[in-house]
């Protein structure tokens, strides 16, 4: 267990190297020269190594198996379709050119150009670093920008359980996406750090230090999941959504705070909106969903929503994610003899398991509607159900990790009461 002393030092040691990061990207996009990317790269590094040997006494299991994916990442070469053609790509094309004004003159529709390019823009600070570009080095960036989330979700685990539940999310539900330089696992685990740290605050009495620290972390987890990927805005808005439904009669000051956060946490994607948007004919956005027309068509169209349903439920991530969280969920239910009827236990109601309830059934609805208006797309590969087929796991895997989160929060509430 984690002293409060020993917690401030974690997350400060994490919150300088998240800092750094967004710092680097910043200077980039607004200087347009990755004039400094070399000395914001060493930086980094040194400061994720410190990270990981200041963490590992107090979490040696979890930083063990960290250091291992470290291993198989620096050891395979990217293979995957969107690693390779679309974040590595962009991170290829600032590493060779000297300003961001000529990012847009080599890229080609496919490679999404007005994708957020705050990933990229890390793996090319890493290819700085060693001198060279290769297709290895690079997307390292995924596990620097992975320990934080993993480190805080794993601080204060009261049930062991818990942790082997959070060791099945990296291992058997993210599998290779950790590794591979995509970006869906990195986007499953800042929305769940997200959705800890706001709860953490709410529920958690904190003395000023500690608030400030999980405030501005709050802010730079906002912040990040906007510009890992498009659906980070999805869920920004789906987690404020669930906020101001389940934690409305909280703390005035926290809501004030939470309601800064939120319009100007908007601010550096609005940034890189506009600019980008000069540079190219179409959004990526407007190219997979048009104008949003596609959705009644689609919707009607009853073979093809079987064969999404079937695609997104269907598959092993999400076939692990959901029977852990019935399996865990069906201990607070019990049959009443006296009563004839089913009896739910009050852990099942604790604001932080709905809060992260509402938010798993607020988002499938988004990411269902967006899969839907997919389908048909004239810039989409011209093969039938190829959305679905190819992205439906993939899209899915936030609510994978939100139903794992969900499992570990009643594991810990149940761990908590019999300590009463």
């Amino acid at each position: 267990m984690f002293s409060n002393a020993n917690q401030i030092e974690e997350k400060t040691s994490i919150l300088s190297l998240l800092l750094l990061i967004f710092i680097n990207y910043s200077f980039f996009l607004i200087l347009k020269s990755k004039i400094f990317f070399f000395i914001f790269g060493v930086l980094i590094l040194l400061n994720f190594i410190f990270c990981i040997y200041r963490n590992f006494e107090n979490n040696k299991i979890i930083i063990t198996i960290f250091l291992i994916l470290c291993l198989i990442s620096l050891m395979s070469p990217v293979s995957d379709w969107d690693a390779r053609s679309i974040w590595l790509f962009n991170a290829k094309i600032i590493f060779f050119e000297n300003s961001l004004n000529n990012y847009f003159s080599y890229n080609p529709y496919y490679s999404h150009p007005d994708y957020p390019i705050f990933v990229p823009i890390l793996s090319s600070t890493l290819a700085t670093v060693i001198g060279d570009w290769n297709e290895i080095f690079p997307k390292f960036s995924s596990l620097i920008l992975a320990l934080p989330p993993i480190i805080i979700l794993t601080q204060n685990l009261k049930n062991k359980f818990s942790l082997y539940i959070f060791l099945i999310l990296i291992l058997f539900v993210y599998e290779k996406r950790i590794i591979n330089g995509e970006i869906d696992a990195l986007l499953s685990l800042y929305s769940i750090l997200l959705i800890k740290l706001i709860n953490d605050i709410i529920n958690k009495k904190h003395t000023d230090r500690v608030y400030k620290v999980d405030l501005i972390l709050i802010a730079l987890n906002f912040i990040i999941l906007t510009l890992l990927k498009v659906e980070g805005l999805a869920i920004i808005f789906c987690i404020s959504f669930a906020f101001a439904i389940i934690y409305r009669n909280s703390n005035i000051k926290i809501t004030q705070n939470f309601i800064v956060i939120f319009f100007l946490g908007f601010v550096p994607l609005i940034y890189w909106t506009i600019y980008s948007n000069n540079y190219i004919e179409m959004t990526s956005a407007r190219m997979m969903l048009g104008t949003g027309e596609r959705l009644f068509q689609n919707i009607f169209d009853f073979k093809f929503i079987l064969h999404l349903i079937n695609k997104i439920i269907f598959n092993k991530q999400m076939v692990i994610s959901l029977f852990l969280f019935i399996f865990i969920f069906s201990k607070g239910i019990t049959f009443s003899e006296k009563k004839n009827s089913i009896v739910l236990n009050k852990i099942l109601f604790d604001k932080k398991i709905i809060f992260c309830f509402l938010i798993i059934l607020s988002y499938s609805t988004v990411l269902t509607s967006i899969m839907i208006m997919s389908e048909g797309s004239n810039y989409s590969v011209p093969i039938k159900y190829f959305m679905a087929d190819t992205a439906s796991d993939r899209y899915f895997v936030p609510i994978q990790s939100m139903l794992i989160l969900c499992s570990i929060y009643f594991l810990e509430a149940k761990k908590k009461l019999k300590k009463r």
